[in-house]
């Protein structure tokens, strides 16, 4: 993972799984029924953690391409 497109790539992928996980979020906020919560703890979360670990991942290569780290 060490060229520049597939460090963006994981970026856009991370951006758009947080993008999901809010929107799903307001969901929830908006209007709090068991099927949107559930959905919201067993996919949102999920995929937020996704998220999280996909923008750590390029982080990290970013450091690396830059012998940062």
């Amino acid at each position: 993972m060490t060229e520049p497109g597939q460090r963006i790539y994981l970026l856009r992928v991370a951006i758009v799984l947080a993008l999901v996980f809010n929107v799903m979020a307001l969901v929830v906020l908006i209007r709090a029924t068991p099927i949107a919560f559930t959905v919201f703890m067993f996919v949102a979360q999920p995929l937020f953690a996704a998220a999280l670990i996909l923008l750590v991942i390029a982080a990290v290569a970013e450091l690396r391409a830059r012998q940062i780290l």
